[in-house]
């Protein structure tokens, strides 16, 4: 079973006061951290959400900008919501404050020093509706290798001249079941290739409960693996899907598979 410990904000504030080191540990099965938290970025690691400053400095990022405003116009208060690729916590803040305390977010960050920002964040914004957990999501549990690139990204890809980690990760279904969560609302990922791996193992949620899905397509690292966004698309359209591709910095834009950084899936419940 996945085995999990939670902090609040405060919490975690105290913690660090005292030098509290929270680990990873590991059994026969996995076992992931887990404690209460609030992305893609090149901002400080650090950032306090309703500062001007920040504000500010986000808006300078069309990208992260255009996640945020996008995830805003469709998150509502009470919803249920996993975050794969959750980096320092950008975007699962956006979404924190707009499901607000009926909701719940459970946000995934494998690279350790990114996790620990992603701490660093909750503690600073005092975001008590978020379980943020160390830990890589694919289409089955297990050690994977990772790889980490220059200028931040890092994913299953393999990459010349980056470092290689090794990372614990679990897949939705089986983390659903472990930690019997009723119900998921809505999925946003930005997992730099494994965007069908992590679906494929999210396949029986997809069926049962028709999520909403907020899914950044990395088209580089997609071809490193031998898939491709098309791939994507056919994937959820034979799950009955509707999608709408996307330029998330130029939201009304028409744009082709080829040319998507997004893509938005929805479909009802037959």
């Amino acid at each position: 079973m996945l085995h999990t410990s939670s902090i609040t904000g405060t919490q975690y504030a105290d913690s660090k006061a005292k030098d509290f080191n929270i680990s990873v540990s590991l059994a026969l099965k996995l076992k992931g951290s887990c404690v209460l938290a609030p992305k893609k970025r090149t901002m400080n690691n650090l950032f306090k959400w309703n500062s001007d400053e920040f504000r500010k400095e986000l808006q300078c990022c069309a990208h992260n900008a255009g996640e945020v405003n996008f995830l805003r116009s469709i998150v509502k208060p009470g919803m249920q919501v996993v975050e794969i690729g959750a980096n320092i916590g950008v975007t699962a803040t956006a979404i924190a404050e707009a499901i607000e305390e009926a909701g719940h977010m459970y946000a995934f960050e494998p690279v350790r020093n990114n996790y620990t920002s992603l701490l660093g964040n909750l503690s600073r914004n005092r975001v008590d509706n978020v379980s943020a957990y160390n830990l890589a999501v694919s289409n089955q549990s297990g050690r994977i290798a990772f790889y980490k690139r220059e200028g931040g990204a890092s994913g299953v890809a393999p990459a010349m001249g980056g470092e290689k980690i090794w990372v614990e990760a679990i897949s939705i279904s089986e983390f659903i079941i472990e930690e019997q969560i009723s119900r998921i609302d809505f999925l946003n990922l930005d997992c730099e290739g494994s965007e069908l791996l992590v679906l494929q193992g999210a396949q029986s949620i997809l069926e049962k409960q028709a999520p909403q899905i907020l899914c950044e397509i990395h088209h580089e690292f997609l071809r490193e693996l031998g898939q491709s966004a098309d791939e994507v698309v056919r994937y959820l359209s034979d799950l009955g899907y509707y999608l709408r591709l996307l330029k998330i910095e130029q939201i009304e834009a028409n744009v082709s598979v080829d040319a998507c950084s997004h893509i938005y899936a929805s479909r009802l419940i037959a």
